[in-house]
């Protein structure tokens, strides 16, 4: 009994053990009674497509601005010109003629004024360092992954697939056993 039983081990470990050498006999019960097993990955080449990206990038440089030396300018003297003109006008003349002379007296004033504030560079400007900045998109090529292209060995054969994630040295696969050739009835 005791030889019986030894050779009985014996032979089921000869066989299990030249079954689990390719790795593809190593056989799970789960999900409702399904069988698993597993097949040895030899190669996995991840599925590259190259992506053009748009970065948006701040270029700045150094200008020259210009702006006027007074900050009143031209306008506040030629206003001023025109009243003192206008109160010089006023003085000659009476009734109609005095209203017309005002009028002359601000042209006038208003005029010789402004001339001056020119000539007095009251309209001058100068140049001023300033800074610049506009925003520039730069356009990079990049590589995406798109999923994993594994090969795998199952009983002696290879068998290629298509996975989102490296699958590690192993793939889990499912055994469906069905008679060929016959006519099943349950």
């Amino acid at each position: 009994m005791w030889v019986k039983s030894i050779a009985t081990v014996a032979v089921l470990g000869v066989g299990t053990s030249a079954a689990f050498a390719d790795g593809h006999r190593d056989f799970d019960r789960h999900d409702g009674g399904r069988d698993y097993a597993y097949g040895r990955v030899v190669n996995v080449e991840p599925l590259v497509r190259n992506v053009v990206v748009t970065r948006p990038r701040q270029e700045c440089w150094d200008d020259v601005a210009v702006e006027p030396v007074h900050p009143f300018g031209v306008a506040g003297p030629t206003v001023a010109g025109g009243i003192v003109g206008a109160a010089i006008g006023r003085q000659f003349g009476s009734g109609a003629s005095r209203d017309a002379l005002t009028l002359i007296g601000a042209a006038v004033g208003s005029a010789v004024a402004n001339q001056r504030a020119i000539r007095n560079g009251a309209g001058e400007t100068r140049e001023v360092p300033v800074q610049r900045c506009e925003v520039v998109n730069e356009q990079f090529t990049e590589q995406r992954i798109d999923g994993y292209l594994v090969t795998y060995v199952y009983q002696g054969r290879r068998y290629t697939m298509r996975t989102d994630t490296p699958p590690g040295d192993r793939v889990r696969l499912v055994v469906d056993v069905r008679p060929a050739g016959y006519r099943v009835k349950f």
